[in-house]
């Protein structure tokens, strides 16, 4: 019942919203972490980190706000790509579904962290026990352990759009090619699995991400999917 309700839409609606999605977590990512983040956060430097944090606390606020419109658009593409892609095989989808959900769950938690030095730095008395020494480190401290839990999510992502990627490729309703990208990126991320390979390789694992979500993206929103292929899966599934 719920696949042939889900063929009633038409699958260039999913393939419209999931790119518009993907685009979303990609430009939030950037504003979040490069331009915000990158703004405020002065490598190895606590003092300096803490007077930023102090002297632009609108914009550090305004960074956690985006990381939750970045997850938030990472959680409703991946159920929507999971709608998109489970006819070429359920079981698989779900895989895919599920290891991103947690992905999600870890990276949305790591924000926790971003914003706790905002308590940190706050002023609040029952932290009068510290020096202002001991608050910027730990206020950096938590910045730190935000990059690194975020870091934890990425194998979860590289599994699961390995899986999407396959899917892709098995699917008819999509070119081979950008199934390939997408595999070729998961195992990319996958490298993150020991953090000191992924950190090596970061630039070429973003570059090769980066080439093969903006190719995603243009090509869901201009060519879509083969509509007729699509819905003779799912009614094959149905």
């Amino acid at each position: 019942m719920q696949t042939r309700m889900s063929a009633e839409i038409s699958p260039q609606v999913y393939a419209r919203i999931v790119a518009l999605l993907y685009l979303t977590v990609i430009v939030a990512g950037i504003i979040a972490q490069m331009v915000i983040s990158g703004r405020i956060v002065v490598d190895g430097d606590a003092a300096a980190t803490a007077a930023n944090i102090l002297a632009q606390r609108d914009l550090f606020q305004l960074g956690f706000t985006v990381y939750l419109i970045e997850m938030s658009s990472q959680i409703a593409q991946t159920v929507v790509f999971y709608i998109l892609l489970k006819p070429v095989n359920r079981n698989l989808a779900l895989l895919a579904l599920t290891f991103s959900l947690i992905g999600c769950t870890i990276k949305t938690l790591s924000r926790l962290f971003y914003i706790a030095p905002l308590l940190v730095l706050g002023g609040s008395q029952y932290l009068s026990i510290f020096n202002a020494e001991q608050l910027q480190a730990l206020a950096l401290f938590l910045l730190n352990v935000n990059n690194l839990a975020a870091g934890i999510a990425l194998p979860f992502f590289g599994i699961s759009t390995f899986i999407n990627g396959f899917l892709i490729f098995r699917s008819m309703f999509l070119p081979r090619f950008l199934g390939a990208l997408s595999m070729v990126g998961g195992l990319g991320w996958l490298t993150f699995i020991y953090p000191p390979l992924g950190n090596q390789l970061f630039s070429y694992i973003v570059l090769v991400a980066l080439l093969g979500s903006v190719t995603q993206i243009l090509w869901l929103l201009i060519k879509g999917v083969n509509a007729e292929q699509w819905k003779r899966l799912a009614v094959e599934y149905a």
